[in-house]
């Protein structure tokens, strides 16, 4: 099993017209951390691949999109239930990078963190 089956991402919707996405993390005991909240290396993980994933829809064939920054904000803690979702909108869309913020809410609509990647557009 790799990185990307063990996020558990339910689902993955992209709307390149607006730039923007939607994604559904079900959190899981690989998510968490030591006491039973979620890691937020688990959401940082979640941010740049869904963010990865975005890119990758919005380029040539002949290239790939890779992340290259990530920063992220934790605003409130999470226990291991549930689900995150990730709202991405893309802030910079260039020729060899792509900028997104992406908005984590868990099942009650409450913020949880914003993560934003850049990702480097690369020849395959």
């Amino acid at each position: 099993m790799n990185l990307l089956e063990s996020l558990n991402i339910e689902y993955f919707r992209l709307d390149p017209v607006n730039g923007e996405f939607e994604a559904k993390m079900n959190l899981t005991s690989f998510h968490s951390q030591p006491f039973g909240m979620l890691h937020g290396g688990a959401t940082i993980a979640f941010g740049e691949t869904v963010a990865a994933m975005a890119s990758n829809c919005m380029i040539e064939k002949d290239k790939i999109a890779v992340g290259q920054t990530v920063v992220a904000y934790h605003f409130k803690p999470k226990k291991i239930e549930g689900y995150l979702l990730a709202k991405g909108i893309l802030m910079h869309q260039g020729k060899r990078s792509h900028v997104w913020r992406i908005e984590m809410y868990d099942e009650n609509e409450l913020l949880i963190s914003c993560v934003t990647v850049t990702n480097t557009v690369v020849k395959k």
